[in-house]
């Protein structure tokens, strides 16, 4: 029985089991259906009246823990999972399940080991794998979650979640060729995979494979439904494109996907300021700024426009507004820096860099704007090493390699600045104002023709661009294109960091007729300037104007002998009224002066005798008397200065006395080859007055020759008709032209070039040369070729036969001026006989033929001095040689006649293309010096 019994009993603990499986299966199927109904409160409460049967089952236990999870009632379902996995520890599926569970309790160290317990028990499931890489990617265990995502995909290379965020992270890395292989190869497995597609898109817009970018984003958009980030991105990559125009559209379509989407906005500005349309893209931004007022970026944007428009209060405030938002935004103050340049506050712009950097050390368009300032400030070597940094920071900034090539050009590192300007162009070609540099940097290493290519290609992206315009003025002034050359000159006020005109009104001078009519003249630029062009002065009254010349008190005593009709004054008296006005140096524009018309009749200033006698006195009459000057205006860097050591050579020759014609007459004293020499001083009473050059114009006449740097004692001793020299630059000012050793607007002088930038020593080695010319010449050398006594009698002269020769008309020049020298320097009276018998003849055919006028005076005249001077050079020649003297001295004297050979056929080939002579004399040369 009692066996019966037990059996009885064990046959109901059977029934009971069976029973509460079935309640079991029936209540977690109402559950779910609860769930899925989306009620999740009435799930668990139904599930909570079969707590008792699920607990002693780990399966059970499983599922409970699974209701649970989906109704987001997590720490119950970890209870469950973790009954589940008391009963039956190597429970794979319930380890998952509590992983996932503790990742949204936000314990995502213990949900890390609850999955490497799974690993353990199947260590190649790609989901475990994967959820790992996850978990250690939200620690930011960015490499140890990648090695997760790869394990992963060797188990299911097509897990395309895996790849996803392999794919993503590789994009974070940097590597982006590996991670478009990663959305390459899910692409290639869903091919409607939208997000793929999209991420496709912008690994390739950061490759820079915008065209693939695109058609990546259209693919995207086909397979999905409209998209307000893939349009967003398909904008930017179209704007990349320069189809700025597309771009519109699809930021037009991204904000309407969203009922306005700041961003979207944003963006559209950005493209609107490309097309040149500020007052749309200002709208823009109003747009998204009314959508999220704490857009930073949009407010500095706005600011930017604002800036452009020129409302700079506008901007400043603008850009203080989003400072208020984000304090220390870099953007914001590095925009505020940039206006404060544009008010020339440097100081306080240099500030707000600062302040920006301390924000973000690597902020380039900081670093760069604080490159700028510092130029301004003239800490030229600290800018450069801004500017070195935000190239170094983004290689793609165009105005910070401009503003670097500005820098390196001021320092003289030109090569240097030519490359940066060449780095600019890159980034943006058909840049105009780095065209425009470039330009001014290959003038300044004497490449003048390319300079004017780059000057004009500027100009023709920016028609109405001053500071090109200017600058082609001094191009095409240094090639002797004076009518182009002062036309664009007259963009010199509209230019950068240009001087307000000082006279507006009345209308300016430009040729109308003067008779009768009263013109204002004013004074601009340097003091050469006002000595250069004060010689139109005349012409103006010539011209029958009542002129008036506007200029500084300090020089009316030196010019109020220009012209007795001049009114000079130093101020506008208000009251007093004027047919016209004029800029000193627009006065050649209004003349149409060409080279040819240059008024060069000098000398056109004179100085006050009793100056003259004065300094006549001091200065006395023994030696050879040589005023120098060194520098001008030290405040300006044009590399016009010559070393002091450059006047040794000067120094050595005997007789020659160095006499100082700077306004600080200090005591000086240089080195020669022959020992120290001092500099004369003239005495600290020289120029102390009020009255510019006075003592200095009455000196020049008391001196045999002026050397001098380009200053304005050079256009002083011009002027005056006073023998000058003047040492030049390898890139001379416009006034000097091109490779002339004479100047059209100064008959008494003579030009020495550098022939490489910066080297002086061969300029005065030449200067030198002929300096010891005129101190032998004047000291009477006797003339090697003088035959005493050799007899050509008169009466043979009569009976000799005469011949026609062809010949050009700068030959018959040529040949009556070296004539005319013979004539002064020969005294043996058989010779001077046949030389005056020639020069008649000449002189009669050149009367027969009509050869005359202004402009063959100035070029006969020009041609006569040339001769004399190599006269001389010979003379010079054959004493070294009587004396064998074969070195320095010989060579540069040697150097001299063909130099001086070749000015002479310039000047001869002028003069047969003045009178269209039958026969031009053309030089060639096998190599060029």
């Amino acid at each position: 029985m009692s066996v019966q019994k037990a059996g009885e009993s064990v046959s109901a603990q059977g029934r009971g089991e069976i029973r509460n499986k079935a309640l079991l299966q029936v209540a977690i199927t109402e559950a779910f259906a609860f769930l899925n109904s989306g009620e999740p409160r009435e799930a668990i409460a139904h599930l909570a009246q079969y707590a008792d049967l699920a607990a002693p089952s780990d399966l059970a236990s499983y599922v409970f823990g699974l209701i649970y999870f989906n109704a987001e009632d997590f720490r119950n379902a970890l209870i469950w999972f973790n009954r589940a996995l008391a009963l039956r520890s190597a429970y794979p599926e319930a380890l998952g399940a509590r992983a996932i569970v503790l990742q949204r309790l936000g314990q995502p160290q213990d949900a890390l080991e609850a999955f490497r317990d799974v690993l353990k028990l199947r260590p190649d499931d790609a989901d475990t794998l994967f959820s790992i890489g996850v978990i250690l990617q939200s620690l930011g265990r960015m490499k140890e979650a990648l090695a997760a995502y790869e394990s992963a995909l060797r188990v299911r290379p097509n897990h395309c979640e895996a790849l996803t965020n392999r794919g993503a992270l590789l994009e974070r890395f940097g590597r982006f060729e590996d991670a478009l292989a990663c959305f390459e190869a899910i692409v290639a497995l869903r091919p409607a995979d939208g997000g793929a597609l999209f991420n496709k898109g912008s690994i390739l817009q950061k490759l820079g494979r915008h065209e693939d970018a695109l058609k990546a984003y259209e693919e995207a958009a086909l397979v999905g439904p409209l998209d307000a980030e893939t349009e967003l991105n398909r904008g930017n990559v179209l704007q990349k494109l320069g189809r700025l125009e597309d771009a519109l559209a699809c930021y037009d379509r991204s904000s309407r996907c969203r009922d306005g989407y700041p961003q979207a906005l944003y963006n559209k500005g950005i493209a609107l300021q490309g097309l040149q349309r500020p007052i749309e893209a200002l709208a823009a931004y109003d747009a998204a700024l009314a959508l999220d007022p704490r857009y930073c970026e949009a407010i500095c944007n706005r600011g930017n426009i604002l800036h452009e428009l020129g409302r700079l209060d506008e901007a400043f405030s603008a850009y203080a507004e989003a400072l208020k938002i984000r304090p220390g935004f870099p953007p914001a103050l590095t925009n505020r820096a940039n206006i404060c340049l544009q008010w020339g506050r440097a100081d306080q712009a240099l500030r707000y860099c600062d302040e920006a950097l301390r924000h973000d050390a690597r902020h380039p368009q900081a670093l760069g704007m604080r490159g700028a300032a510092l130029q301004k400030l003239g800490r030229l070597e600290e800018a450069l090493s801004s500017l070195d940094r935000a190239v170094e920071l983004n290689p793609q900034a165009p105005e910070v390699w401009l503003n670097r090539g500005n820098v390196l050009q001021e320092v003289d590192r030109l090569s240097d600045a030519i490359a940066s300007y060449h780095e600019a162009l890159r980034v943006r070609p058909n840049y105009p104002e780095a065209l425009s540099s470039l330009g001014v940097a290959l003038k300044e290493t004497g490449q003048i023709d390319q300079a004017l290519a780059c000057f004009n290609e500027a100009l023709r992206h920016k028609p109405d661009y001053p500071d090109a315009r200017n600058n082609r003025a001094g191009a095409l002034l240094l090639k002797g294109m004076l009518k182009e050359g002062f036309e664009d000159f007259e963009s010199r006020w509209e230019r950068s960091n240009a001087p307000p005109k000082t006279i507006a009104a009345p209308p300016q001078w430009t040729g109308e007729d003067l008779t009768g009519r009263s013109i204002l003249v004013w004074d601009e630029q340097g003091l050469g300037d006002l000595i250069q062009f004060a010689r139109y002065l005349p012409r103006l009254v010539e011209a029958g104007a009542d002129v008036t010349l506007l200029c500084r008190k300090n020089m009316q005593r030196l010019l109020s002998n220009v012209s007795n009709e001049v009114r000079f004054i130093d101020a506008l008296d208000p009251a007093a009224a004027y047919d016209f006005q004029c800029a000193l140096l627009s006065l050649p524009r209004g003349f149409a002066t060409t080279l040819e018309t240059v008024p060069a009749a000098t000398p056109y200033l004179y100085p006050e005798q009793d100056a003259v006698a004065k300094w006549a006195a001091r200065i006395g009459a023994h030696g050879f008397r040589i005023g120098v000057c060194w520098h001008g205006n030290a405040s300006i860097n044009l590399k016009r200065s010559v070393p002091l050591s450059c006047f040794g050579a000067l120094g050595a020759i005997a007789g020659v006395r160095l006499i100082s014609l700077v306004k600080d007459q200090r005591s000086i004293e240089i080195e020669t080859p022959k020992g120290p020499l001092r500099i004369e001083s003239l005495g600290e009473d020289f120029d102390a007055g009020p009255d510019s050059f006075i003592d200095c114009a009455g000196a020049m006449t008391a001196v045999d020759l002026v050397i001098t740097s380009d200053t304005a004692i050079a256009h002083l001793a011009g002027a005056l008709g006073r023998p000058v020299f003047v040492a030049l630059k390898q890139a001379p000012d416009w006034r000097w032209l091109l490779e002339r050793s004479d100047s059209p607007w100064y008959p008494t002088m003579q030009l020495f070039r550098q022939e490489q930038r910066d080297q002086w020593e061969p300029v005065f080695s030449e200067i030198a040369a002929c300096v010891a010319l005129r101190v032998g010449a004047r000291s009477g050398p006797p003339d090697p070729l003088a035959q005493t006594g050799a007899e050509t009698p008169a009466a043979a002269i009569s009976a000799a036969a005469l011949i026609a020769i062809p010949g050009a008309v700068g030959e018959l020049i040529d040949k009556i001026t070296i004539l005319e020298i013979k004539e002064s320097r020969v005294e043996d009276p058989l010779k001077l006989a046949n030389i005056r018998f020639e020069l008649d003849l000449l002189r009669k055919l050149k009367a027969e033929a009509d050869f005359g006028g202004v402009k063959l005076d100035r070029l006969e005249t020009e041609l006569k001095s040339a001769n004399e001077f190599l006269w001389n050079v010979e003379d010079a020649l054959r004493a070294c040689e009587m004396r064998r003297q074969f070195d320095d001295e010989f060579i540069s004297l040697a150097r001299l006649v063909y130099k001086s050979n070749d000015r002479r056929a310039g000047i001869k080939k002028r003069i047969n293309l003045l009178f269209n002579s039958a026969i031009i004399e053309e030089k060639s040369y096998a190599h060029s010096p």
